[in-house]
């Protein structure tokens, strides 16, 4: 094997690709939604919008069950008209067109019967700082829940 070999990093596959082939994936993130809701229930929230982080998006499909849980657990707390601002974030090579596209086709979309629910994206690595401190009431990336105040739950 050559000592010389430089690694190199690719984007994920574009068009919908992932969202198309991310069953597996899929069935892992159903064994963390109880726990997501329990985060979810344990956040402190006050007059400000309420702020979830899905770190990881790649394309969408895995991030509509869990933010809706996110977003309907958060408001029956909190309350049903609370605006929610939902930052979607992965690398810069991801193809956040096909996320968006989901957002707003996909029949489970979490956009789908809610109002003031605002999507944006982050093209960033969540390895880095994204995001104000302070500023996210939770998060999340399937295998790692955050919430505020510094509740975290982990699972293998």
């Amino acid at each position: 094997m050559p000592t010389d070999a430089t690694p190199t990093q690719t984007a994920m596959e574009g068009g919908g690709f992932y969202n198309k082939h991310s069953s597996a994936q899929a069935a892992g993130i159903a064994r963390m939604l109880t726990l997501l809701e329990a985060a979810a229930n344990a956040v402190s929230v006050g007059d400000e919008s309420l702020v979830i982080a899905d770190c990881g998006a790649s394309q969408g499909r895995n991030s509509m069950a869990p933010m809706r849980l996110a977003i309907e657990t958060l408001r029956a707390k909190h309350g049903a008209d609370k605006p929610v601002l939902v930052y979607h974030t992965d690398l810069p090579s991801n193809d956040f067109t096909s996320l968006f596209k989901a957002l707003k086709g996909d029949p489970n979309s979490y956009l789908k019967g809610g109002s003031a629910i605002y999507p944006a994206a982050v093209g960033c690595s969540f390895f880095e700082t994204i995001l104000p401190p302070s500023h996210v009431h939770l998060g999340w990336n399937g295998d790692i829940i955050l919430a505020k105040p510094n509740r975290i739950a982990y699972i293998q």
